[in-house]
C-alpha cells in the first residue's frame, strides 16, 4: 500500500477508468445499484467458448483473466452495468439501457481480442457470445445466495437465447416481432447487420436478430 506519514496528504492517485465509487467502502455494485427505467431492463448473457483445445488447468485459468475483464468493462460504464449471476465463464448481466449493453459487449470483445494474455490456443476473438434484449421484466428481488438483484420475466430466457444462438465472437440483439414496437436505437457508433427472423428454443415469438459491430469512423465518404 502507498505509505502515508503523519501530517501530509497523501498523494493523489491517477488513472481512473471507471466512475468514482458511491462511498469509500463500496467496491462493487449493490443490490440497490440494480439498473431499470420503468420496469425495463437491457438483459445481457455472456457465454465463453469452451477452450476445448486448452487443458482443464488452462481453461480455469483463462476463465479467471476473462472474469476480470468482464467486471472492468462493467465498472467503465456511466452508470455502471450489472453482474446478476456468474457460473463458470457465463454471466448474467443488467444495464440501464441498451446503447450501454451493446458498447460493453463490443468493448469487451475488442480489449480481450488486442491485450489479454491467454493460456493455450484460445482465439481470442471468438471468445465470447454475446446476447442483448431489452424489454420489462416481472419482478426483480435479491438472489437467495448471492444477495445480487435477479430480474424475473421472459426477459432472461429470451436474452439467454439470443446468446445462446450467437456465433462466436458475435455480440446480437434480438427484437421481438410483432410487439408494436420500433427496433432499439444501438447508438450513432454501432452499425448492425440482420441476421434475420428466427424462432429460438423456449421462446413462443419469433425475434429478429441482428449482429452489431463497431463503425468503422476511419472511412471517409467518397
Amino acid at each position: 500500500g502507498q505509505e502515508v506519514k503523519e501530517g501530509e496528504a497523501p498523494q493523489r492517485v491517477c488513472g481512473r477508468v471507471f466512475p468514482p465509487l458511491l462511498s469509500h467502502g463500496q467496491l462493487s455494485t449493490s443490490f440497490l445499484n440494480a439498473p431499470y427505467i420503468g420496469n425495463r431492463v437491457a438483459m445481457v448473457f455472456v457465454y465463453t467458448d469452451k477452450m476445448e483445445s486448452v487443458t482443464d488447468k488452462e481453461r480455469r485459468k483463462n476463465y479467471k483473466i476473462l472474469a476480470k475483464y468482464v467486471r472492468s468493462h462493467l465498472m467503465r460504464l456511466s452508470p455502471p452495468g450489472y453482474e446478476c449471476q456468474e457460473d463458470k465463464g457465463s454471466w448474467m448481466l443488467a444495464f440501464d439501457r441498451i446503447e450501454n449493453g451493446i458498447k460493453f459487449g463490443l468493448d469487451l470483445k475488442e480489449d480481450v481480442q488486442n491485450h489479454s494474455d491467454l493460456f493455450g490456443n484460445v482465439d481470442k476473438e471468438r471468445a465470447f457470445r454475446i446476447g442483448i434484449h431489452w424489454g420489462p421484466f416481472l419482478s426483480m428481488g435479491p438472489h437467495t445466495v448471492s444477495g445480487h438483484a435477479d430480474y424475473f420475466g421472459p426477459i432472461v430466457n429470451r436474452a439467454a437465447r439470443v446468446a445462446a444462438q450467437c456465433e462466436p465472437g458475435q455480440v446480437c440483439v434480438g427484437v421481438p416481432m410483432g410487439d408494436g414496437e420500433e427496433p432499439p436505437d444501438p447508438g450513432p457508433s454501432v452499425d448492425v447487420d440482420v441476421l434475420g427472423v428466427k424462432q429460438l428454443k423456449g421462446i413462443s415469438i419469433e425475434m429478429a436478430i441482428f449482429a452489431c459491430r463497431k463503425r468503422d469512423t476511419t472511412k471517409k465518404s467518397e
